[in-house]
């Protein structure tokens, strides 16, 4: 029998978790035996991570610019004719509905963010009206819209008027034991002996300055370790001299092996303002590490205390991991404070490698690979 023809959509193969999620995705086997795979990047930009070798790859070059995007991939999709086109990202995810009105293609759309939160910090005024105008306009036309976690499905029902019969909620896949294995190679950097770690891209939106703060105003001895690259990179350098604190907080740069380094830390911590669903977080988690997090929308409730509508204005200890109000320097300060106990930690690193088994790749894949059929 002849294989369907199935499309994996997203920007460019970059260092953030949705592209990280989507190679997760791709290296279920189960997916071959049934599906002619191809990926294709909007963008001719360098891939930083490594496709499958089965997967066939197709770089239009529409330099970020969505207009140019859709017209590109419309006239790929009139030659190539998939059944079912799968998109990760928000202009990936346009392109793809809109071009499903043409092409007469399926459509699925993952959201990896809680996208009402990532357009406010992003725009302003009429242009965060106009940037949410697209998404509302175009995701109705999606056959399916998938959110990475209940937060993120709830805020385009809401926010963005997706059917409620059309939405739908599978998390993160991830490789348990390949992140384990990785774990114990050897680092890339020199670390400190003794170091708590924090990861993610250096922009506004991951509020390393309050972490920073919360640090220096906490009894925690050990270096902060901050994993990542991004446009506050200059910022925070300035921002730690300034402070005098260049011995205690390191900015280690991109990793291509974080796993190694968060094996090696004394625990995980965040203070991030959004997320669509925190991959590093879970990454830490899979090693074995305790983690604080900010209790921001969405996920980080949904993971640590499995429930993705638990607030609480205080430093929280959480089923799984400790849960802290969004944007709250004090509370993280009293949540740091509480890592030093070394029975919480403990507790917290045994609670970590039993959640993380919830989302590994046999299970996610097999949600996935259900879901998938559907529309085939």
């Amino acid at each position: 029998m002849e294989k369907r023809k199935v499309f994996f959509l997203i920007n460019s193969i970059g260092f953030g978790g949705a592209e990280r999620a989507l190679v997760n995705l791709l290296s279920i086997p189960s997916l071959y035996s049934a599906l002619d795979i191809s990926v294709v990047l909007l963008d001719k930009e360098p891939l930083v991570r490594q496709l499958p070798s089965n997967v066939k790859l197709c770089q239009l070059d529409a330099k970020r610019a969505l207009l140019r995007s859709i017209l590109q991939l419309n006239s790929l999709l009139s030659e190539e004719k998939p059944t079912l086109v799968v998109s990760f990202l928000v202009r990936a995810n346009v392109c793809n509905a809109l071009t499903g009105i043409i092409q007469k293609h399926k459509v699925i759309l993952c959201e990896r963010m809680h996208l009402s939160s990532h357009l406010d910090n992003q725009f302003t005024g009429f242009k965060r009206s106009f940037a949410g105008l697209i998404p509302l306009i175009s995701y109705r036309w999606a056959d399916a819209v998938l959110g990475v976690s209940s937060g993120v499905t709830r805020n385009l029902i809401e926010h963005f008027h997706v059917n409620s019969k059309k939405a739908h909620t599978i998390f993160n896949p991830y490789n348990i034991e390949a992140i384990r294995k990785a774990s114990k190679e050897a680092p890339e950097v020199d670390l400190p002996s003794n170091f708590i770690v924090s990861a993610g891209r250096l922009t506004a939106a991951k509020n390393f300055k309050q972490l920073i703060n919360a640090y220096l105003s906490s009894t925690e001895t050990a270096s902060l370790c901050i994993l990542g690259e991004g446009e506050q990179r200059e910022e925070l350098n300035r921002y730690i001299k300034d402070r005098r604190a260049e011995k205690r907080i390191i900015l280690l740069g991109y990793a291509k092996n974080p796993f190694t380094i968060f094996s090696r830390a004394k625990y995980y911590i965040s203070a991030s303002t959004n997320e669509g669903f925190p991959n590093a977080l879970l990454e830490a988690m899979t090693v074995g590490l305790p983690v604080i997090m900010t209790n921001c929308p969405s996920g980080p409730a949904e993971i640590l205390e499995g429930d993705s509508n638990f607030k609480s204005d205080k430093c929280h200890l959480g089923k799984f991991g400790v849960l802290v109000p969004l944007d709250n320097e004090l509370q993280l300060t009293v949540a740091i404070n509480r890592m030093q106990v070394d029975e919480i930690r403990a507790d917290y690193s045994a609670r970590s490698i039993m959640r993380s088994r919830d989302f590994s790749i046999d299970k996610v894949s097999a949600e996935y690979w259900m879901f998938l059929k559907r529309f085939l």
